[in-house]
């Protein structure tokens, strides 16, 4: 809006949407599973038997949630529809269901995954990667003949080779301490 706007009683704040009250709740009849015609009271609230249920089937991925928009996160995955967490468990939306199995479902706290040990070498891998690593250091010793020898090609060979495997060795152990954490990585680039 660039322009003043009035501020006097059917002024141009009625041009606006104005916020409405919920008005009282529309009670629905739920269809029976069953074909045989009976009397059936409608539900007022939530059906307590199916959320139990709900509950005790997703309480090992509920319990480590620390919000219920969590568990909200985990209905959506799981594939729930705004229909059928309205007709199955009487909640009228994803949220109010969320809220519901967060409060019925006690908190756990898993133990985190055990961390790898950085200083114990896969020899496998070891060997593979110095094998490619090897590949230039190689194509040096190849391509030196192809050049004119003399005294400084085999000096430059030499010197090609041991700092690629110094770098490569600094590389290795800069990223084996970065690994271990966030205090050890800043003592990597302190020292």
């Amino acid at each position: 809006m660039s322009g003043p706007m009035s501020l006097e009683p059917g002024g141009t704040e009625q041009d606006t949407l104005a916020i409405r009250l919920a008005g009282p709740r529309r009670v629905r009849a739920r269809r029976g599973d069953d074909s045989t015609l009976a009397l059936r009271l409608p539900r007022l609230g939530p059906d307590e038997a199916e959320v139990s249920g709900l509950a005790a089937e997703l309480a090992d991925r509920i319990g480590p949630a620390v919000h219920p928009y969590e568990v909200a996160a985990l209905l959506e995955a799981e594939g729930l529809s705004a229909d059928v967490i309205r007709h199955r468990y009487g909640h009228p939306n994803l949220f109010s269901l969320a809220s519901a199995l967060y409060e019925r479902v006690p908190r756990t706290f898993p133990e985190p995954a055990p961390a790898s040990d950085p200083w114990r070498p896969d020899h496998v891998r070891c060997l593979l990667r110095g094998v490619l690593f090897a590949l230039p250091g190689l194509a040096y010793l190849l391509a030196g003949p192809l050049w004119r020898p003399g005294a400084h090609v085999s000096a430059l060979v030499v010197a090609g080779v041991v700092s690629w495997a110094w770098g490569q060795a600094l590389g290795h152990r800069a990223h084996l301490r970065m690994t271990t954490g966030r205090r050890e990585a800043g003592r990597t680039l302190l020292t």
